[in-house]
């Protein structure tokens, strides 16, 4: 009898694992240039003439390719709470009216990934709407460099100088060969060791010592700011999701991190796409 029922409950173990299994939410991310170079950033790329027929080109060789994910929902830079980008712009976008209806202000961004790879991505898998679920965070790198000058922490932030330096010249570089070439470069395994791991656990938490953990305060922020972009994605995924998270680069490799974490989700690696063939 006790074997009978041990059977059963493993059989009833497996089959409740592998329906779970079944029902689990895929999520990529691909780690994004801004194409507008708003600026916004530590270190910045400047796209040139994304409207010209070549870009066009580019661009539309990186949809076909990301495309063979198929996602269901598409999650980028925008806060959950608008409805302008995620919704309104998208429908005149979709009607062909976006440069004629969209506000002043607003019209460098017609530039910007979600217009030139979000949208027409979103089109083509007919989307409804989009998915904001950017957070506001602090990020003080000032406090960092005013610590370092007056505290004796020279040489460090000449290390730390030297490392920007070299992001921006090998940012200037590739920004010279095609968009898929510049964001293979953004989404491979070297940007995320070189830049984003070297600039945040390695260079800016050794600014400090003893009470003082100004440079690992910035890092939190950072930190806490991803953490609840990754909160925001948490509230719109659903069992059989395929979500395609679009973002600055900046913030891939921790959001990747956390998704890899969630043993209830599955982390699909972009790039397995950005090496593929269009068809």
């Amino acid at each position: 009898m006790r074997i009978i029922i041990l059977t059963f409950i493993i059989t009833l173990t497996i089959g409740v694992t592998s329906k779970a299994q079944e029902h689990k939410p895929i999520i990529s991310v691909l780690g994004m240039t801004h194409l507008h170079n708003p600026g916004a950033d530590a270190v910045n790329m400047d796209m040139g003439n994304i409207h010209s027929s070549k870009k066009q080109a580019e661009l539309q060789e990186l949809i076909q390719l990301i495309a063979k994910f198929k996602p269901t929902k598409i999650a980028i830079e925008i806060s959950p709470e608008d409805t302008l980008w995620n919704e309104r712009y998208y429908d005149y976008y979709q009607k062909n009216t976006l440069k004629e209806k969209i506000g002043e202000d607003d019209k460098f961004l017609l530039s910007s990934e979600i217009v030139q790879i979000c949208y027409p991505l979103a089109q083509k898998m007919n989307h409804r709407k989009l998915y904001g679920i950017d957070a506001f965070g602090n990020f003080n790198l000032d406090s960092v460099i005013v610590y370092a000058e007056r505290n004796g922490f020279g040489e460090q932030l000449k290390e730390f100088e030297n490392l920007m330096k070299t992001m921006q010249s090998d940012i200037e570089n590739i920004s010279k060969g095609s968009i898929l070439e510049i964001i293979r470069f953004t989404n491979s395994e070297n940007f995320d060791k070189n830049y984003n791991q070297t600039f945040y656990l390695k260079q800016l938490i050794g600014f400090g010592k003893e009470d003082d953990y100004v440079g690992t305060e910035v890092v939190s922020d950072w930190y806490l700011r991803n953490l609840k972009i990754f909160t925001n994605l948490n509230r719109i995924v659903e069992p059989d999701d395929r979500i395609l998270v679009v973002y600055g680069a900046g913030h891939k490799d921790i959001l990747v991190d956390f998704i890899r974490d969630r043993i209830d989700w599955e982390y699909y690696n972009i790039n397995e796409l950005l090496y593929s063939k269009t068809n």
